[in-house]
């Protein structure tokens, strides 16, 4: 069999990740004023510019075009780079003075409905030249068609190769590690990916498909909805990581290994395996809990600079029983229980007030009997659904109708 090799420049992000770093590092470093100085928010914005530059420029290089002489700018949204960060665009364009200030960006053009053009600073991209890549193609495909984005690419398991046929027929043991993604508006994102199922491979036998007698039938329908469900869970195993890359580890670069090794723990420690049966709202709402631990810690870290947290890996690892993620569990209980406890105080409060306005003939509830005002009291505290709250309003009734 012949094969074909092209061999094309390309861009290295983890090159262009160091030269950025190596950029703000040393830009820190001549500034001592904290308002020149790039946090590790501007970091972040800096580093996600540079990956949607190098993809940008690596798909025009692919498409032939000579970009050596000069580099082509960099196009985009302020609203698209807000959503890949997780941020309102208020802050991109924030961010975006502050590397402006610091010379990272030495250009932008606005281009009216189409956006927005930026130019990176010149030292960050003259990294190409020691970079190569060989594409193979076999020379019995190298004129077919047959090949298109329709086609739902192979999903890799995150389990190890000699597991991939013991895990091949279970629901959730899949987690598709190829395409990354960014949480979206808060807390909130909807999953647009599409995901194979078991009986792709028998798409284009038709006798298997019209002899399916009804319980086959009926079985390939079960299957696809399990399939579904699995993509989703797994998809709240992404979504979590990358938020809590974006909040605790801003400036950690990861090889495609570690990143793995990190969503397996995840995986197996935060959301147990997806043992634990429930319906898509209860995981969405364990999911909801999981982001508020996570902007917890993100607070805690912001309050004192000596704080710190370990590596991902650590982290969450379901052996580390030390200082774990799953330690943040009993913390944010305390926390709830604290609100609730003061959110109650509020209210009782509240209804204290209304009593003593009641008997001086005030307030907006001067002309409900005292029976009256009980009621609407009672039903206003009986929302919150919370025994405890009714607890305390019966004990200040008490005390408020023997005045």
């Amino acid at each position: 069999m012949e094969n074909k090799n092209i061999s094309k420049a390309y861009y290295d992000f983890s090159k262009l990740f160091t030269a950025t770093k190596t950029f703000i590092d040393t830009h820190n470093e001549n500034h001592n004023n904290l308002k020149e100085r790039l946090s590790a928010n501007h970091r972040a914005t800096a580093e996600l510019i540079t990956r949607l530059y190098a993809k940008q420029l690596n798909k025009a290089i692919t498409l032939g075009e000579d970009i050596a002489e000069e580099l082509p700018g960099f196009k985009t949204f302020n609203p698209s780079l807000a959503s890949c960060k997780g941020c309102t665009v208020r802050t991109i364009i924030n961010h975006k003075e502050r590397l402006k200030a610091a010379g990272f960006i030495i250009g932008e053009t606005h281009r009216g409905k189409l956006g927005v053009e930026l130019w990176i600073n010149p030292v960050i991209f003259n990294v190409k030249k020691s970079s190569t890549i060989v594409i193979q193609i076999p020379s019995h495909l190298k004129n077919s068609n047959t090949i298109s984005d329709g086609i739902v690419k192979n999903l890799h398991l995150l389990v190890h190769e000699q597991q991939e046929l013991k895990n091949n027929n279970s629901s959730v043991d899949k987690l598709i590690t190829e395409k990354e993604g960014v949480r979206l508006s808060a807390h909130k994102q909807k999953i647009t990916e599409v995901t194979g199922t078991s009986q792709e491979q028998h798409k284009n036998i038709r006798e298997s498909r019209n002899s399916a007698s009804k319980k086959q039938k009926k079985m390939a329908t079960s299957t696809n909805v399990k399939e579904a469900d699995s993509a989703f869970l797994l998809q709240l195993v992404r979504d979590f990581w990358n938020y809590t890359r974006l909040l605790l580890y801003p400036d950690t670069m990861l090889s495609k290994p570690e990143e793995t090794e990190i969503l397996n723990c995840i995986w197996t420690s935060v959301f147990k395996k997806f043992k634990i049966t429930g319906s898509k709202k209860d995981w969405e709402g364990y999911q909801e809990i999981l982001y508020k631990r996570i902007d917890m810690v993100a607070r805690w870290l912001e309050r004192n600079p000596n704080r710190w947290v370990p590596p991902p890996h650590l982290y969450f690892s379901p052996e580390n029983k030390r200082n774990g993620f799953n330690k943040t569990y009993e913390w944010f209980l305390k926390q709830e229980l604290l609100k609730k406890e003061i959110r109650n105080q509020i209210l009782i409060q509240k209804t204290e007030s209304e009593w003593k306005d009641h008997n001086k003939g005030k307030g907006r509830h001067k002309n409900k009997t005292r029976l009256q005002l009980f009621r609407i009291q009672q039903q206003r505290l009986s929302q919150y659904k919370d025994e405890r709250l009714l607890q305390q309003y019966e004990k200040s009734l008490h005390n408020m109708v023997n005045l």
